[in-house]
């Protein structure tokens, strides 16, 4: 295994872990992604999670990774979510913005209509999302 892969292997458990802990939800690695294509991990409700590890991340890498994100997403139904690390950065989760919505402007293959968050932000917005009480 080259150390490229074996660092994306390692990031993939890193996320997989954080957001177990700060969720609950059983989140694992996608163990047939390579040989049947497909996000990284499994577990979120309602998201298709590609995780990226480089030591450098441009915006056109962004671009790149955002398309294959939502490729696979759409494949399988579910919302795509980017999460991206580069050396010596914080975690990046990038999500749609379901803000634009409503505004005619959403476009999934758009780079442009996601938007950045903490990881600790997307952990939230996941267990809120699922605990919200219903409104009266």
């Amino acid at each position: 295994m080259t150390n490229g892969r074996a660092k994306g292997k390692s990031f993939e458990r890193e996320v997989a872990n954080v957001i177990k802990d700060r969720t609950g939800f059983d989140v694992k690695r996608n163990l047939m992604q390579t040989a049947e294509g497909g996000h990284d991990l499994l577990g979120v409700p309602g998201f298709a999670i590609e995780c990226k590890r480089y030591a450098s991340v441009k915006h056109g890498d962004l671009v790149k990774f955002w398309g294959q994100t939502v490729r696979q997403a759409r494949a399988i139904g579910q919302a795509p979510c980017l999460i991206v690390k580069g050396d010596r950065q914080p975690i990046r989760v990038y999500v749609v913005w379901t803000g634009l919505l409503g505004m005619g402007a959403y476009d999934w293959d758009d780079f442009h209509c996601a938007a950045g968050i903490s990881i600790d932000l997307f952990c939230a917005i996941l267990t809120d999302g699922v605990d919200a009480p219903a409104d009266d």
